[in-house]
């Protein structure tokens, strides 16, 4: 079930490690790649949970392993939960420890398609309403597609295309997400724009959409020049409008990282350039970033292996994302920390990142208090021998916690307060 496209990314991957001349990053390259292939071509098998772990024996081929959650209005976590042909919602009252009965969302079979970066999405608005997002095979190799409850669960919309352009152009790596008013928006990669596909480059696209009539406008072009296989972070400002970050791909191949503000009465969106550190490679990182807004303050964190800077950063801004603080290396460079993500609430914030040192991958977290002044030492809080997915973190009310899903060990949802 590799997403789109395919073979090429394969091909690019491989070339990219070949031009590589760090070793350690050779490794790690080779590591995810690895996890990509193993982890997108087979269901994930769960006979062998630890105890306490989350169960997916429930499931009809074993639950696979990139899943995504989100917390309801009234404290319940919701998970979206792919396998090979069918897409599964449940939810959990106790904070995963254990979770209801899965109900189907498509009831039709489909190819889906997931990965890391390419993975589903789901997100609950005030109302209650559980929507949901995820890839499949369709005309096309690759189509997002959505579908909603307004039923509290029991029961799905038929999945419908995102796109318009849906049987003539690729759409993927969907990205949902719901301000503090309730609206919810959906980002994904777009292949409609591509003429030349000598030029590296999707489109990112966007739409609304609604409970109870579906998609709420015709979707938007938002961008050009979307680095191809490295998903979209979002976030709201204080007006809760969306800001995008995503890595472009800057004159010269340079792949770094840009902010994007879409734009009210049909105005040029809002568009600049956020990090500089000059990777130029003829290949896919697939290597997403993060951002968290809060207080005025925007929080970014990603990964890069530049020639003005290699690893895992964190910066804030305190302008609206003009300018950004010196960046802060993340981890132990010696055992690869990655795939990172940010939460901010008020002057809490918080980080996370998956490390490997050659036998386990430990889950990291690191928190500060005061805005990202000053941070506490960063800790580890969970390991896996096996397949992992990327840990995320979420809120519900003042509690924030990683949800992380390893093959072994199944979903676990930490508190961090």
């Amino acid at each position: 079930m590799i997403y789109l496209p395919d073979v090429l990314a394969i091909k690019n991957l491989v070339r990219f490690i070949d031009e590589l001349s760090e070793k350690s990053f050779k490794t790690y390259v080779l590591m995810f790649l690895t996890t990509l292939v193993l982890g997108a071509c087979s269901h994930v098998n769960h006979d062998h949970l630890a105890a306490g772990a989350s169960d997916y024996s429930h499931y009809p081929a074993g639950g696979g392993l990139f899943v995504t959650t989100a917390f309801g209005p009234d404290g319940r976590l919701w998970r979206i939960v792919p396998e090979k042909h069918q897409v599964y919602v449940d939810f959990s009252s106790d904070f995963g420890k254990t979770f209801s009965t899965p109900v189907l969302v498509n009831t039709e079979t489909q190819q889906i398609k997931v990965s890391g970066e390419n993975r589903p999405g789901i997100a609950v608005d005030r109302a209650g309403r559980i929507f949901v997002i995820y890839a499949a095979e369709s005309s096309q190799p690759v189509t997002v597609y959505f579908s909603v409850s307004a039923d509290n669960g029991h029961s799905f919309s038929k999945p419908m295309p995102l796109s318009g352009k849906a049987p003539e152009a690729n759409s993927f790596q969907g990205r949902l997400a719901v301000n503090s008013a309730g609206q919810v928006y959906v980002f994904w990669h777009d292949e409609r724009n591509r003429t030349d596909w000598r030029q590296a480059g999707n489109a990112v696209y966007y739409t609304t959409i609604n409970g109870q009539t579906g998609l709420n406008f015709a979707a938007q072009k938002l961008s050009d020049t979307l680095c191809d296989c490295c998903r979209i972070a979002a976030a709201f400002d204080s007006k809760d409008q969306p800001v995008l970050m995503a890595r472009f791909i800057y004159p010269g191949g340079i792949r770094d990282h840009g902010l994007i503000k879409p734009q009210a009465d049909n105005k040029k969106p809002l568009e600049w350039r956020v990090t500089f550190d000059q990777w130029t490679i003829e290949a896919c990182p697939d290597h997403g970033p993060a951002i968290a807004i809060s207080d005025e303050l925007y929080h970014i964190a990603w990964f890069t292996q530049g020639t003005d800077r290699q690893g895992l950063f964190y910066a804030n801004s305190t302008d609206h994302g003009q300018h950004f603080s010196v960046p802060l290396a993340l981890g132990d460079p010696r055992q690869l920390p990655a795939h990172p993500d940010v939460i901010a609430q008020s002057q809490t914030i918080a980080l996370t990142w998956i490390e490997f040192d050659g036998t386990k991958t430990q889950l990291k977290v690191m928190q500060s208090n005061n805005g990202g002044k000053t941070w506490l030492a960063s800790k580890v809080i969970a390991q896996s021998n096996a397949e992992v997915d990327y840990p995320f973190l979420l809120r519900n009310n003042k509690d924030i916690f990683v949800s992380w899903n390893t093959k072994n060990e199944g979903f676990r949802l930490i508190p961090l307060n």
